[in-house]
């Protein structure tokens, strides 16, 4: 695929007019849930079973003849392995069909005879049907909001982020840990599978033509044996990539590679080559955990749904331009820490010049905690709301570019939570304006006032972690690609 007009329109895969599933059966009714959810007009999701009248409302037909539209956008196909290559061919003889999901398992990756299942399915959409294209087989399917999913229980707003997955699992842990967590909502989302038919770099390519996504994120287990060139195209497209992509990828060690080959049979890379990849390209690499992923994924997407209207040149200059860090803690022994593991990872902590420290000590002449960086007030943190505010304000220099903040619910009444609540959101008003980031550390609680405050941060555009490590991490990769863009802006303006 490399005409602009194909690109586009796989567009119709994740917006579907018509969808038919074969074999409908009890056991898959999350897909008819799921575009329930979504809201898809069920009049035209069709049902074929040979064996139900209805599935949860939705009547069911005995074969595609019966099926009232000669086109489908959408097929779910679902039968066993045995009989795929014989349901493929008869539906595709009796009915014109744009996209379909192979969800049938047990393929390419299980043994030789599904190898050559997929060699069959290659064959006649390459050769008989060259106009119809396909996901998998071995893959969830689609979802995008407001249109299809392939769960029920996928958020029905919409948000900026793109998925690509091999794993139909982790796609749905990242859409739903994502949403649980930090309320994160999705543009499309795809589990590819096997992909005999489409390959990441369509997607890819996709996604960064689409006006709905401005974050992309690839669950990438390596090449399948059916895409051509498919490490060139990867390449070459995440070279010119501007869109923030973020790369988690299976099978970095020996035996992952050899779990990854029972799982969609693909063929893995040597890690020198993915080394070179990254220091190349603008690719986020992500380590192997879904929870870094969705920390990445979080402050990435707080930044472009803040700058959406931005153009990307605008964007990128509005990236950190350093790593330099002010700690605002009540706790000397907690800044301690702090400090190690902020210097470990690689952010600075300067120390504040003598104008600064003038400055605050007009402001509060301390008696206890520290005027330095950790910015350490135990007592007028929780007491004396308005210099702890004027304090912080004065502490934040031009040289400053992260805030970070420890934060947490214990207050003696509601004036006096509502007061520092207050405050907060003063200061995350004040550093936004400065072109900062402050992020607030508040540690996983069950204490219901904990998940409370959590909630009321996060629905009020705070960036919050339950841990220094986390947030340092995020905020690295998060500096690391804004640097990387200015670098690829520079070299465009040199050429």
């Amino acid at each position: 695929m490399n005409n602009n007009n194909d690109i586009k329109s796989i567009d119709g895969l994740f917006k579907p007019q018509t969808v038919a599933i074969f074999e409908a059966k009890e056991n898959f009714s999350f897909f008819i849930e799921g575009f329930k959810t979504q809201g898809f007009n069920q009049e035209n999701l069709f049902l074929i079973s040979p064996s139900e009248e209805e599935l949860l409302g939705v009547k069911c037909y005995k074969s595609f003849g019966d099926i009232p539209t000669d086109t489908i956008d959408l097929l779910i196909l679902a039968v066993g392995r045995d009989h795929l290559i014989q349901s493929l061919k008869e539906i595709l003889a009796t009915k014109t069909v744009k996209f379909i999901h192979f969800f049938t398992a047990r393929t390419g990756e299980a043994d030789e005879v599904g190898v050559k299942i997929e060699d069959e399915i290659k064959y006649i959409l390459d050769h008989e049907y060259p106009n119809t294209r396909a996901i998998g087989p071995n893959c969830m399917g689609v979802y995008c909001p407001k249109h299809c999913s392939y769960l029920p229980d996928f958020p029905t707003e919409k948000g900026i982020i793109g998925l690509i997955f091999h794993s139909g699992d982790l796609c749905s842990r990242t859409i739903r840990y994502g949403f649980i967590r930090h309320n994160l909502t999705f543009s499309k989302g795809a589990s590819i599978g096997n992909c005999v038919n489409l390959q990441v770099s369509d997607f890819l390519e996709f996604f960064n033509q689409d006006e709905e996504t401005e974050i992309i994120v690839i669950y990438f287990e390596g090449f399948s044996r059916y895409g051509i060139n498919e490490g060139r195209k990867l390449f070459n497209l995440l070279k010119n990539m501007r869109k923030p992509v973020l790369f988690l990828r299976g099978g970095k060690t020996k035996r992952g590679r050899s779990a990854v080959l029972t799982h969609t049979g693909s063929l893995g890379t040597d890690e020198k080559i993915w080394r070179a990849v990254y220091n190349q390209t603008p690719l986020i690499e992500v380590g192997s955990s879904i929870n870094e992923l969705i920390d990445f994924l979080f402050i990435f997407n707080r930044f472009y749904k803040n700058n959406q209207k931005l153009s990307i040149k605008d964007q990128i200059n509005l990236y950190p331009k350093g790593k330099n860090t002010l700690i605002i803690i009540w706790s000397g022994g907690l800044g301690i820490l702090d400090t190690d593991t902020l210097t470990e990872l690689g952010l600075n902590l300067p120390l504040f010049d003598d104008k600064t420290i003038e400055k605050l000590m007009k402001i509060y002449p301390i008696k206890v905690g520290s005027l330095s960086n950790p910015l350490d007030m135990p007592w007028i943190s929780s007491r004396r709301y308005q210099q702890y505010l004027d304090l912080c304000k004065a502490a934040i220099s031009e040289d400053i570019q992260l805030i970070i903040m420890h934060t947490d619910a214990r207050h003696r009444d509601k004036k006096s939570f509502e007061t520092m609540y207050n405050n907060l959101t003063i200061m995350k008003e004040y550093i936004e304006s400065l072109n900062k980031i402050l992020i607030l550390i508040l540690p996983d609680s069950p204490i219901i006032i904990r998940k409370r405050y959590y909630k009321r941060l996060i629905k009020d555009g705070f960036i919050v972690y339950p841990d220094l490590r986390r947030a340092t991490k995020a905020f690295i990769a998060f500096y690391e690609h804004g640097k990387k863009l200015r670098n690829i802006l520079e070299n465009d303006i040199k050429q």
